[in-house]
C-alpha cells in the first residue's frame, strides 16, 4: 500500500477546500510573500490534565504543518504558555494577543469571533462521546434511544459548546468546571459525564480525576463536532499558512498517518465498537463546517480501511521469505 498515491482529481478536490472551507477573507497571492522570510514565534496554550496525548498529537500536527511551509513562510518556534487555561479563555487569548494558535471544538459563535482552519484534526471523534458514570451504576444498560437518555442528567463545562448541544436535545445539564465534573458524578449529583472517545481512557487512567468512576460500556452519544485549529480573527496570514500546511500533509498521507498511529485514536475507535450509538443534533454547526466534515471524513475512513487491510492481509510465502 502506498498511502501517498493520490489521483489528480482528489488532489484538486482537497486544494479547493482551502478556498471554500478553510479560511475566509482576502487571499494573499504567492508573489506577495517576502523574499526575506521571517522567523515566526507562535504561542500555544498549556495542556489540561488527562489530555496530554491528545495535546501532543495536535502540537505535532501543527509542527508538521508549519515545517512543510517553511520554504514559503519562513522558520518558526513554538512557545507553550506556563498557565493552564480553560477552552473559552484560550480562544479569548487569541484576540488579546496572548496566544497565537489554539485548537477547539467549533461552533457558529466561535467561528464568528475567531478564525477557524476548517480541517477536522481529530477526524470527528470529539463528537463521539463515551460516558463516565459512578462506579456500580448500571442504569444505562436500559437506555436504547434518545427518549431514554433524556431521563439522565449530564455534567458539562460552563463554556463548552457541548452544553448547548445537549440542552438543545432536551438532555438535562448541570454546568460546572472540568475538574469538578468528575467529583459531581462520583458523588451522585449528576448521572453522566460525556467525554470524547479519544480522551476518556487517558482521563480514566488518572485516578486523581476518575476516583469512584467507571466508563459505561453500553452507550456512545454521537453528534457532528469537529475540532479545528483557531487563530485570531485578523491573522489571515497564519491561518493560510496552517491551512496550506495541513493540506500538503493530507495530500502526502502524513496527516492520516499521524492520526491513525495515535494511541488515543485507536482506543477511541475500539470504544465505539459494540456500543449502542445514540445520534443527537448539533444546532451550533455552521454550514461550512458541516461541508468540511463531509469532504474530509470519508478520506480519513478510507485511509483507516486501507491500513487495516494491509495489517490483516496475510503475507505471501515468497514475501515472508524475504523478510
Amino acid at each position: 500500500m502506498d498511502i501517498k498515491a493520490k489521483s489528480l482529481s482528489r488532489i484538486i478536490l482537497l486544494m479547493s477546500l482551502l478556498a471554500h472551507f478553510v479560511v475566509h477573507g482576502q487571499q494573499q497571492s504567492s508573489d506577495e510573500v517576502s523574499a526575506d522570510l521571517p522567523h515566526t514565534v507562535l504561542r500555544l496554550p498549556n495542556v489540561h490534565p488527562g489530555r496530554d496525548s491528545v495535546y501532543s498529537y495536535a502540537k505535532s500536527l501543527l509542527t508538521e504543518a508549519l515545517r512543510v511551509t517553511q520554504s514559503q513562510y519562513g522558520t518558526f518556534e513554538l512557545i507553550v504558555s506556563n498557565q493552564e487555561t480553560a477552552q473559552e479563555r484560550q480562544l479569548r487569548s487569541l484576540e488579546h494577543n496572548m496566544l497565537d494558535v489554539t485548537w477547539s471544538v467549533t461552533s457558529t459563535e466561535r467561528e464568528r469571533q475567531f478564525l477557524p482552519i476548517r480541517i477536522p484534526i481529530m477526524a470527528g471523534l470529539f463528537g463521539k462521546r463515551a460516558l463516565f458514570v459512578k462506579e456500580g451504576d448500571v442504569r444505562l444498560k436500559k437506555v436504547k434511544n434518545l427518549a431514554d437518555l433524556q431521563e439522565f442528567r449530564a455534567v458539562l463545562g460552563y463554556d463548552w459548546p457541548d452544553t448547548k448541544i445537549f440542552r438543545a436535545n432536551d438532555i438535562p445539564v448541570l454546568e460546572t468546571t472540568y475538574r469538578a465534573s468528575f467529583r459531581i458524578i462520583s458523588e451522585g449529583f449528576a448521572d453522566i459525564f460525556p467525554r470524547s472517545v479519544m480522551e476518556i481512557n487517558e482521563e480514566f487512567a488518572d485516578k486523581t480525576l476518575s476516583k469512584g468512576l467507571t466508563i459505561d460500556d453500553n452507550l456512545i452519544i454521537s453528534y457532528p463536532s469537529p475540532i479545528f485549529f483557531f487563530v485570531g480573527s485578523d491573522n489571515q496570514a497564519l491561518a493560510r499558512r496552517i491551512a496550506e500546511g495541513l493540506l500538503m500533509l493530507f495530500e502526502t498521507g502524513k496527516f492520516q498517518e499521524l492520526l491513525l498511529a495515535h494511541k488515543n485514536f485507536k482506543e477511541g475507535m475500539t470504544l465505539i465498537d459494540g456500543r449502542t450509538v445514540i445520534e443527537i443534533n448539533n444546532p451550533l454547526l455552521s454550514e461550512q463546517s458541516r461541508l468540511a466534515l463531509e469532504k474530509f471524513l470519508p478520506e480519513f475512513a478510507m485511509s483507516e480501511a486501507v491500513l487495516k487491510r494491509d495489517v490483516t492481509e496475510p503475507v505471501a510465502p515468497a514475501q515472508a521469505a524475504k523478510q
